[in-house]
């Protein structure tokens, strides 16, 4: 296992949301090719990456969560796969995850991360023009690790959930939609998570959550009930040392499934869904070495959705193109920089095609790979 940061900051990804473009069902796969990676500078130890279109010129941006400088570092995009220089701002002690959303209902793109050593979320407000206010925190759990932003009580405001790494908890915190947020209310989950996702996994219309616990090697369900509570956690087995949980729906069966990459044994899970909530056993396929996270997006634009993994050990990202039917071929690798972890797909370069972004912890970069698949 490559990464020599504290155990307790092994790397996360932000989460970055799943992605999945539609094409036609009777496309053929190309062979999925990536010219070779392109570097941009971060601040120190970059662990959480996010897209979006922070100054609204309609070219994607990225955002990455540092935490060795206890910032922010946002590159603006020229939208032909290249970037300008980073700007920095502030955020809390060990800033661990970096979410981009509308937090205040004004149409400009804000800003949250979450702290491990603060036990705080900070919120930074946008502009609208790629720039960002000074930080407003708000208290969670011990050692937040990760976040996300939904509505999970169906009142048309974003509200916020952070797993609690120290209090095996998710800290739900519901948004008054000016960017402000009500006290935490606290979920128990698994040991050590390191990840959240929200979605609607029963398909009642209500939010759940789902966790990735590092320790337990298990992912955490918790029902929505509608209100901004949820029902008890059940778990699920993984393979060793679950860093994140992404859900999609891999086999197109209208079902959502959960994809997790398993740090100590190489490998992604995937534990299809059954459509109430409840998911089927794991089924495992191989990675590059420690890898720590995972999207699930149509890199080849062929309809059936493929994952990419980040391999802190191997400083590279594995392919593995999906058949559409929950079944994924062996993995192709492309060169990352020194311990990838975070990862981003969208379409940077302007082409149609997702492209790839990597965060490298220890070189202090952003990779862009840009997509070159016919």
């Amino acid at each position: 296992m490559k990464k020599t940061i504290n155990p307790t900051l092994s790397l996360l990804t932000i989460a970055i949301s799943s992605l999945t473009l539609c094409a036609p069902e009777f496309a053929q796969a190309a062979p999925i090719t990536f010219n070779p990676k392109v570097d941009y500078n971060t601040g120190a130890v970059p662990i959480a990456l996010a897209s979006a279109d922070v100054n609204k010129d309609g070219k994607a941006d990225l955002v990455t969560a540092n935490i060795g400088a206890n910032t922010v570092s946002v590159l603006l995009g020229n939208g032909t796969g290249t970037f300008l220089p980073k700007t920095d701002y502030a955020a809390g002690g060990n800033a661990n995850d970096v979410v981009i959303g509308d937090l205040n209902r004004d149409s400009k793109l804000d800003l949250i991360t979450a702290n491990y050593n603060d036990n705080t979320i900070s919120v930074l407000l946008g502009n609208g023009d790629g720039t960002f206010q000074p930080k407003h925190d708000y208290s969670v759990g011990t050692n937040p690790y990760a976040l996300a932003m939904a509505d999970v009580n169906r009142d048309g405001k974003p509200d916020v959930s952070v797993v609690n790494a120290g209090g095996n908890s998710v800290s739900v915190l519901l948004g008054t939609g000016t960017g402000a947020f009500a006290s935490k209310a606290d979920f128990i989950v698994g040991s050590f998570p390191q990840s959240v996702v929200v979605s609607d996994v029963n398909r009642d219309g209500k939010a759940d959550l789902i966790t990735a616990n590092y320790t337990s090697n298990t992912v955490s369900v918790l029902l929505g009930k509608g209100n901004g509570t949820f029902n008890f956690k059940v778990d699920y087995s993984t393979g060793a040392r679950p860093f994140l949980v992404a859900v999609d729906d891999v086999n197109l069966d209208g079902k959502p499934d959960l994809v997790t990459p398993n740090a100590n044994d190489n490998t992604v899970s995937i534990l299809l869904g059954n459509g109430n909530g409840t998911f089927k056993t794991k089924t495992d396929y191989g990675t590059g070495t420690d890898p720590s996270a995972v999207i699930v997006a149509d890199i080849d634009r062929n309809g059936k959705p493929d994952l990419v993994v980040a391999n802190g050990g191997s400083d590279t990202i594995s392919v593995l193109a999906g058949k559409g039917n929950g079944v994924f071929l062996t993995k192709t690798d492309y060169a990352a920089g020194d311990n990838p972890g975070a990862l981003a797909a969208t379409d940077v370069s302007g082409d149609g095609r997702l492209d790839v972004m990597v965060a490298n912890l220890n070189d202090s970069t952003v990779s862009v790979l840009v997509n070159t698949t016919p």
